[in-house]
């Protein structure tokens, strides 16, 4: 059983991950995130009671949707089953999410001002609501519903700077800016509260003010935030220290070298362009408040209150391409493909953001089992720069996935003839193709690209992995390959594939007991994986314990291994292992 490693992210995806938000994420995992209740669980203060039984299947329709991160679905459930019970808070509150989760602000305005009727306090209905008013320009009313956002941290954010921002679209700095410093001193929240403060005194006009606090930001973040460093390089263009401005873009290509809004800026900078304006609107600014909070929520466990938050982002600011390309990110990890696509899809040609938004979409298309069109779409998208690294990488990861390997190496190849000297992160690179080359008998080109691989990332337990399997596969360096395995043991000790590796070097050393000590630890880590099962058949065999070898192999039989393995699983089974002569084993499963 091959296992190949998950399609590679965008750089653009992990640079929108550092910097601003890390104290919400913290707070977060705490818990102390909600508006006033959590996504997936019950309205804090209201009964738990089961619905009635005359709507009860939409409402657990609408729940399954929601554990599924199905939001069209989830609204379509919850609606029907408003539809029986009208006033019914919880129902009304969870159809609002959904909505919002969708991209509806204008149906969740609706449903928060039922839900308004029977909760006049529910937070996230005064939230949506301050929002529809402010996205069209009704300040002192939007004020209003935002001032009843209170108790919780991120309920207070909402509260502050919707606050805030909606004094700056009523011309009123002073009042915007008196409440962002009241933030300063929350613990965790000086980055964030010290960056918007510059925005804030940047939409009022005061320019010397606002760069003097982005440069506070700036120090404060340390030069991480893609966010921070972009605004605080355009505001240094503006006032003419062009040569700081230049310094700020070539420091964070240092952290992150080819980013290529950081590119695209210091283009315009050396071409003369004039900077852009920043935040124009207090919409943009108010979307930018939400955008952070999604972005420090861009997590696994919360995913679903990130795609909540940027859908408030990009109701004020629809073309924030960042944003975009955050719920793109997020709605891929929900497995929601075709909706990842159609946000990336939005992403305008000739963006510096187009050619990751399209790696992106063919990445999705891989993932539901569509490599010719992934391949198109990638090969498409394809620029003829050193930008084409990664989509290169990609159509390799795509076609290794479906085991067309020779096809895989020749793309691998091209990315790395335009890498020049490599760099540490492109370790993965070199692994991949290593995988490649094995995979096509070219065993001394593989060996070599795994070498690279480690001198890049030393210790690196995949690829020690990997290298140490075959290495006893082919009989050379048995001692340095059983010592590597041990060493990627002890970085990875619960990661079952490696402990696999272990337990089949010590087999084929001969040692069976220390076989079948690691073979049972890696059976009982993965016990799905035919070709673990298949190997600790074999050590059982060896060491006398025959009814438990063929139990084995007849469960690896029933994991689906490919045909060729079940083919020799299947003689082992009729003849024994010694009546088949000397064992060859898979390939090393990879992740």
């Amino acid at each position: 059983m091959k296992r190949n490693r998950p399609v590679t992210q965008t750089l653009i995806q992990t640079s929108i991950r550092r910097g601003l938000g890390r104290a919400l994420a913290i707070a977060a995992a705490a818990g102390l995130l909600a508006a006033c209740q959590t996504i997936d669980g019950e309205t804090a203060g209201q009964s738990t009671a089961a619905p009635k039984p005359n709507h009860f299947g939409s409402y657990l329709a609408g729940r399954f949707a929601t554990r599924q991160r199905d939001a069209a679905a989830a609204s379509k459930y919850f609606e029907r089953a408003v539809e029986f019970e009208p006033g019914n808070a919880q129902l009304l509150e969870r159809l609002l999410i959904s909505e919002v989760s969708k991209g509806d602000l204008d149906a969740a305005a609706k449903t928060a001002q039922d839900l308004i009727k029977a909760s006049p306090e529910q937070r996230l209905a005064n939230l949506v609501l301050g929002i529809k008013e402010f996205r069209n320009g009704q300040y002192p009313a939007a004020r209003g519903f935002f001032e009843k956002l209170d108790g919780r941290a991120l309920a207070e954010l909402g509260n502050r700077f919707g606050t805030a921002w909606a004094h700056v679209g009523e011309k009123n700095t002073d009042a915007a800016v008196a409440i962002a410093k009241g933030l300063l001193g929350a613990q965790g929240l000086e980055a964030f509260a010290i960056y918007h403060k510059a925005l804030l005194e940047d939409a009022g006009g005061r320019d010397a003010d606002a760069l003097q606090s982005m440069a506070l930001a700036y120090k404060v973040s340390k030069g991480d935030s893609l966010r921070v460093v972009t605004h605080y390089a355009e505001m240094l263009e503006r006032s003419g220290a062009k040569d700081k401005a230049r310094a700020v873009y070539e420091a964070y290509l240092k952290r992150s070298p080819g980013h290529p809004i950081m590119e695209a800026s210091l283009a315009r900078l050396s071409a003369g362009g004039a900077p852009p304006a920043g935040i124009a609107t207090p919409q943009q600014g108010l979307a930018e408040v939400f955008y952070g909070v999604a972005n420090a929520l861009n997590q696994d466990t919360v995913v679903d209150l990130s795609v909540f938050y940027v859908q408030l982002s990009l109701a004020l600011n629809p073309k924030d391409e960042l944003a975009i390309t955050l719920l793109g990110e997020n709605l891929q990890k929900a497995g929601r493909l075709q909706e990842s696509t159609e946000a990336f899809s939005r992403i305008a040609k000739g963006s510096p953001v187009y050619p990751n938004a399209q790696i992106q979409i063919g990445s999705n298309l891989a993932r539901e089992k569509k490599p010719e069109e992934a391949v198109r779409v990638l090969t498409a998208a394809l620029t003829g720069t050193p930008r084409d690294v990664e989509t290169h990488q990609t159509i390799g990861d795509t076609l290794r996935e479906v085991e067309r390997y020779a096809e895989a190496e020749q793309a691998y190849s091209k990315a790395v003839a335009l890498i020049g000297k490599p760099l540490e992160r492109h370790w993965v690179l070199f692994y991949t193709r290593g995988i490649a080359r094995e995979r096509v008998k070219r065993w001394s080109d593989a060996e070599a690209d795994l070498q690279q691989a480690l001198q890049l990332k030393p210790e690196q337990p995949l690829v020690m992995n990997y290298l140490a399997y075959t290495w006893i596969e082919h009989g050379v360096n048995a001692d340095k390959a059983l010592e590597m395995l041990h060493r990627a043991v002890e970085l990875r000790e619960d990661d079952g594939f490696i402990v696999d590796s272990l337990g089949w070097a010590y087999y084929r050393r001969g040692d069976y007991a220390k076989a079948v000590k690691y073979l049972e630890a890696a059976a009982s880590l993965e016990p799905g994986e035919a070709t673990i099962n298949d190997h600790l058949g074999d050590a059982y065999w060896k060491v006398g314990r025959q009814l438990e070898a063929r139990f084995q192999w007849e469960r690896a039989l029933t994991l689906k291994p490919e045909p060729d393995e079940a083919a020799k699983i299947q003689a082992k089974l009729d003849k024994g292992l010694d009546g088949i002569g000397a064992v060859r084993a898979a390939a090393p499963v990879t992740q």
